[in-house]
């Protein structure tokens, strides 16, 4: 990546540094980095000393910052004056690079990683101003450089989405042909539209399903620069029923993110479930799990497990999961619950689901631990493949018993297949995957993302599906698909803020050859509502970001986004 310099103009009040598949449970430096002071005039010791604002100089205009560089970011090697070569030219309005991310209109945490600006120019292009203008700050970000990327120092991005939380970026993409020390062509304009900067963090932490030569849970914090390794199939060591693990898939936090229960494959090929501490010192304290619980867990062909916080404590500490066993359960695939407290094997029980004698698979726990959502299907397999009629069912918990089951109305349509139900924190809504081919949910093209109320209604297809139109890349056909809901819901000005995390194919790997297909990898987006007389609707709904703290080129998929301990693990 060639060099950025910055050009300094005198008098500026910070003071500013260079330097830079399937969805099975069977998924440094990229630009200079800049840091600024980032002064602001709010009044008493925040005001920007020396005269930038006002009549005869003064102090910055009310309320506005400058995290920004006065003048440009310009790439080493280019002519110290292509800000005045690209602002002299005619250009036209056309023609330019498609900014391929953030994709326009997105919304950003404001604790996200330092945002990432990429794009793909007509091969005649080979120079770019990436223009970032934003209400309440003092100048327009502007950088100059011959690369198809652009990513904001982290230092710049820290103050800048602090002090511009609940702002629109205004995002201008040009690309020109530069000749020697003149433009030849350009410049065009590529894209221009606003990204929105939320006012609120994303919570917690996702750890994911990484597929490459092997299999592993990753895991980051929001904001992380890159992931940590969580457990591999070598440090889960042998199954609670013993022999090897080679295999670790579906996954799950424990409440207060000290654990992972996940499913895993022994070398004879069975299919189990077992716990570890996130932090990688082994297996849970016998006050937490017992003994007793680790075995029923560990019984054959079980899979796809979930604790709920609802159900935690001592005298009602429960996890569910699916279960096949030809005496226990006739052979069906069905939903269980296991006392984690248990000491004794028959600490364990079916839960009911009255009227559907169908197979279960995916279950879902509501926050409040009411109710589980699960996939209804003529057959299953491995706890989250469903195969023939394909839909979103809904079952109370009633203290173990289960009860009547019914299929979630927007999330059971014959018409679909319908699949990996979520239940988003407040439980108003739950996230669900969707295609219209009756093939089954294992690693479909055509899967799209969908949020439906919990208690059933039209269904919204989200726009995080979508890339950018100029990408030439459209869903259905990119694979979108396990959706999880970030664990809490901040609320700011009367709106309530959910964030999503998802995998999709619309990405090929950094290391791949032109002619690779795209590789899963983990995107988020955010779903913005509003409630009234005790009924929540759906404000807007955004398009889709880019995880950058994930590697990006692993195969990433199935991720649980929860409160996972991860900053406990050493880098």
């Amino acid at each position: 990546m060639a060099h950025l310099r910055l050009v300094l103009a005198v008098g500026v009040a910070s003071i500013l540094a260079l330097g830079g598949s399937g969805l099975s449970c069977s998924e440094d430096d990229p630009g200079t980095e800049l840091s600024t002071g980032g002064t602001t005039s709010q009044g008493g010791a925040d005001q920007g000393g020396g005269g930038l604002g006002g009549e005869g100089g003064g102090l910055l205009p009310p309320t506005h910052h400058d995290d920004f560089p006065a003048e440009p970011i310009v790439e080493d090697g280019l002519p110290s004056d292509i800000a005045d070569l690209f602002t002299g030219a005619t250009g036209s309005d056309t023609g330019g690079p498609c900014l391929s991310e953030p994709t326009l209109d997105a919304m950003v945490p404001r604790n996200w990683t330092p945002l990432l600006f990429e794009w793909q120019a007509p091969a005649e292009q080979n120079v770019f101003e990436l223009r970032l203008e934003v209400e309440n700050q003092l100048n327009d970000l502007v950088v100059y450089t011959t690369q198809p990327s652009y990513t904001l120092a982290k230092v710049l991005w820290t103050a800048f989405a602090d002090h511009s939380a609940g702002q629109d970026v205004t995002v201008t993409l040009r690309g020109a042909t530069l000749e020697g020390a003149a433009l030849t062509a350009g410049p065009f304009v590529g894209a221009t539209g606003d990204v929105h900067i939320a006012p609120v963090a994303a919570p917690g932490s996702v750890v994911y399903w990484a597929a490459s030569g092997g299999t592993s849970f990753d895991g980051f914090m929001i904001g992380d620069d890159s992931p940590v390794t969580v457990l591999t199939p070598t440090s889960a060591g042998a199954t609670s029923t013993g022999g090897s693990t080679t295999c670790i898939s579906c996954h799950a936090s424990s409440p207060d993110g000290e654990l992972i229960i996940y499913t895993r494959d022994a070398d004879d090929g069975t299919r189990s479930i077992d716990v570890r501490k996130v932090d990688g010192s082994g297996a849970p304290a016998t006050s937490v799990i017992s003994p007793t619980a680790l075995t029923l867990l560990g019984r054959h062909k079980q899979a796809a497990p979930l604790i709920s916080s609802a159900h935690y404590e001592a005298g009602d500490s429960v996890a569910v999961n699916i279960f096949v066993d030809a005496t226990l359960t006739a052979g069906q695939s069905e939903i269980i619950w296991t006392d984690l407290e248990a000491d004794d094997t028959n600490d364990w029980g079916i839960l009911a689901r009255t009227g559907d004698a169908r197979a279960a698979s995916s279950p879902a726990w509501s926050r409040d631990g009411t109710t589980l959502a699960y996939v209804s299907s003529d057959t299953a397999g491995e706890g989250v493949i469903a195969n023939g009629a394909v839909d979103v069912y809904t079952v109370p918990y009633n203290n173990r018993a289960g009860g009547a089951a019914a299929p979630l109305p927007g999330a059971s349509d014959a018409a679909y297949d319908e699949y990996y139900p979520v239940y988003s924190p407040n439980d108003a809504w739950i996230a669900f995957t969707r295609h219209d081919q009756a093939t089954g949910s294992y690693n479909q093209p055509a899967a799209e993302v969908f949020v439906v109320a919990a208690a059933g209604g039209t269904a919204v297809r989200l726009r995080a599906n979508d890339p950018p139109t100029c990408t030439g890349l459209t869903s259905p056909g990119l694979t979108n698909s396990w959706a999880r809901w970030a664990p809490t819901a901040e609320e700011h000005d009367g709106q309530r803020y959910y964030w999503l995390v998802f995998s999709s194919k619309r990405r090929q790997a950094e290391d791949a050859a032109p002619t690779d297909p795209p590789i899963p990898q983990l995107y988020v987006a955010a779903v913005v509502t509003t409630e009234q007389g005790g009924v929540e609707t759906i404000v807007e709904e955004y398009p889709a970001l880019y995880v950058r703290s994930q590697n990006p080129n692993e195969s990433n998929h199935t991720p649980a986004w929860g409160n996972f301990v991860v900053d406990q693990i050493p880098r």
